[in-house]
Order: C-alpha cells, then sequence, then structure tokens
C-alpha cells in the first residue's frame, strides 16, 4: 500500500514521461486540497507551469487534467472525461 507521499512521487514520474513532448510545461499543484485518496485511487491535479505561477487564465489547460494512482499497485493514469 503506497503512502500519500511515494504516490505523489510516482505520479510526478508518470506526469514527466508522458508529457515529455508536449508544447507546455505541466506540474502538480501544491494544494493539499488538490491530492487526496478515495477508495482504492489517489487523486493530483495538475495544470500548466505558466498558470501555476501567474494563476492568469490564458494560460490555463482545459480538459481532464488529473493523474490517478492505484493505491496498491501504484499504477498511474490520466483522469478521462
Amino acid at each position: 500500500m503506497y503512502t500519500l507521499e511515494q504516490a505523489e512521487r510516482l505520479a510526478v514520474d508518470f506526469l514527466r514521461q508522458e508529457t515529455e513532448g508536449w508544447d507546455n510545461e505541466v506540474a502538480l499543484f501544491d494544494e493539499d486540497e488538490l491530492k487526496v485518496k478515495k477508495g482504492e485511487f489517489f487523486y493530483f491535479a495538475f495544470q500548466g507551469v505558466k498558470y501555476l505561477a501567474t494563476r492568469d487564465d490564458k494560460y490555463l489547460l482545459y480538459g481532464p487534467t488529473n493523474i490517478l494512482v492505484h493505491a496498491v499497485t501504484g499504477e498511474c493514469r490520466f483522469l478521462s472525461a
């Protein structure tokens, strides 16, 4: 069973690998309320680095911007709509 901190590291690594070729640099939110465990999954919200730095909506990435990490297996995936 993974802890929140371990799951967050897995999410960061997953995000880095999956977004390597993207035009926008992205990162997880720092706010604790955007890092939660519900049932068998941890949920982590991410957004563009420019948005995180400025909170200016013109830099906001639209669509599902969450990563799920399975609490037992550590499997990561993007949350889809």
